[in-house]
């Protein structure tokens, strides 16, 4: 499937070390309660594998696979699992839009910070909903900008926050589609859903700051990412990012089609 959307992160290394940080117990706490030791779990959009490989130690007679879209990041997930003597966790490259799977093929798909990039959700939660086993479930996390809280409010800081949500929009992205998740997956067919939301706060504040700054930067918006770069060094700087969490299943049971 052909879109034109385009990932605002990007794939360099600021970038890439950034989400490696990230933790199964992190961030995604929400689906752990939910996972068996021997799930068949896929990992939409895994990057560095960071939370990919914490699947794969959960589950452990279990198997793991994560897919990205960008060679690089699987090539870095595929040297962190043998770093780590992981034998049941792949990787691969691939779209959430067209998965290569045959039907049936999971019982737990997740994915952590996509839904926020794409354009056409409802395709990719199709695609998710056929490798889904029967009664298997799906778990999304992503941000919703309506609920970050960025202080104090230094010179620029507003304009800086606005221009990287239109660089987002831009590119294809919902900024609020966190919000959005019950109506999603319901129109997608899913059933009890299980919506939360979470906080994340950032320190020390350069990290965020810079993340943002390099994006905004590439994009040649250079006043407002000095102005980010600014903020972030202000002793009193906080970045608390809302992010929205649901859980839901896969209504058929085992019997049916």
């Amino acid at each position: 499937m052909q879109t034109s959307e385009n990932y605002t992160p990007g794939y360099t290394q600021n970038a890439s070390d950034f989400m490696a940080k990230r933790s199964a117990q992190t961030h995604a706490a929400f689906l752990l309660p939910h996972l068996r030791d021997s799930s068949r779990l896929l990992d939409c959009g895994c990057g560095p594998g960071s939370v990919t490989c914490d699947f794969a130690r959960i589950v452990r007679s279990g198997h793991v696979t994560g897919i990205d879209r960008e060679a690089s990041q699987i090539e870095r997930a595929r040297s962190h699992a043998a770093s780590l003597g992981l034998t049941n966790a792949t990787f691969e490259v691939g779209s959430i839009y067209e998965l290569p799977f045959p039907d049936a093929s999971f019982d737990v798909v997740f994915a952590h910070a996509v839904f926020e990039h794409l354009s056409v959700p409802d395709a990719a939660l199709a695609e998710v909903r056929r490798v889904l086993a029967p009664g298997g479930q799906v778990a999304l996390r992503s941000p919703d900008w309506g609920g970050f809280i960025v202080a104090p409010d230094t010179p620029g800081l507003q304009s800086a926050i606005g221009r990287y949500t239109e660089l987002q929009i831009a590119n294809g992205g919902d900024v609020h589609v966190g919000r959005k998740f019950p109506g999603l997956l319901r129109s997608a067919g899913f059933t009890s859903l299980a919506f939360s939301a979470t906080y994340e706060c950032y320190q020390p504040p350069p990290v965020i700051g810079e993340y943002l700054a390099l994006q905004l930067a590439a994009a040649d918006a250079r006043a407002e990412a000095a102005a980010l770069r600014n903020w972030s060094r202000h002793p009193d700087a906080i970045f608390a990012q809302a992010w929205c969490e649901i859980v839901g299943r896969e209504p058929r049971t085992s019997l049916e089609n």
